[in-house]
């Protein structure tokens, strides 16, 4: 009677030993995913928004935005618009892109009067969005303009931006 009796014992404790070992390798193999799943996390969006030096109101310009993601341009991203205004954001107008292909996003539009206007794109693509704003002028603006303008360009680190500025806002979806 003692055989059968030391004979369940000792399955019993193979089968605990075994379940202990077992979780450890499950718990290794936790850690490999973790790492394996940091390493995956997409770059991030990239998306530099370009507006021409000189805007005539009245006449055509063209906006375009350049949307890289590391090293790589983006030829697939499922939505790109273009958001204008001039003073009051409530006001604007959403504009689709067009692709023109080398991760280049533009718009063409008649601007009807002189002034400081807000361009912010809203970029999709690879399960991420990003929203740069840039500040822009078109025709001529008086000098108080051009300096509050200037002021709201200034990044906090004092840091001057050629063309105008760019805030980028990204969001991972």
């Amino acid at each position: 009677m003692k055989k059968p009796q030391l004979f369940t014992v000792a399955f019993v404790f193979l089968l605990i030993a075994g379940c202990a070992a077992d979780s450890d390798q499950t718990s290794e193999e936790k850690n490999d995913h973790k790492d394996m799943s940091m390493e995956e996390q997409p770059q991030m969006l990239e998306a530099n928004i370009i507006v021409p030096e000189a805007i005539s109101p009245k006449k055509e310009a063209t906006l375009k935005v350049e949307v890289t993601q590391g090293d790589e341009v983006v030829d697939d991203a499922s939505e790109v618009m273009f958001e204008i205004w001039q003073d009051d954001k409530e006001k604007s107008e959403m504009i689709k892109a067009e692709h023109e292909g080398n991760g280049v996003y533009s718009i063409t539009k008649q601007f009807e009067q002189d002034g400081i206007y807000h361009v912010q794109t809203h970029v999709t693509a690879r399960d991420l969005h990003v929203m740069p704003t840039k500040q822009f002028v078109v025709g001529e603006v008086s000098e108080e303009e051009m300096s509050k303008m200037e002021m709201e360009e200034m990044p906090e680190d004092h840091e001057h931006e050629e063309h105008g500025e760019e805030n980028s806002e990204a969001h991972s979806h």
